[in-house]
């Protein structure tokens, strides 16, 4: 299901692009993509913020994965 948010804040076209396939990477439900899973996560907390992934539409559990206590180092 894809329940993107409609997106307001003035933001390169391509950043936004990027981000928005590594959200849907993120959000893959594949056995194989695990590795790809975690890189992705990994690149959206280093590249972008929370309130950046929800206005984008990305599920809040997701964001509140990818920016738990336990990944920061």
């Amino acid at each position: 299901m894809n329940r993107r948010a409609l997106y307001t804040s003035v933001v390169d076209p391509e950043r936004r692009k990027t981000l928005l396939a590594l959200i849907e990477i993120a959000e893959a439900n594949s056995p194989t993509a695990c590795w790809d899973d975690a890189r992705a996560m990994d690149l959206l907390r280093s590249q972008s913020s929370a309130a950046e992934l929800r206005e984008l539409g990305m599920d809040e559990r997701l964001v509140e994965h990818i920016f738990a206590e336990s990944h920061a180092g």
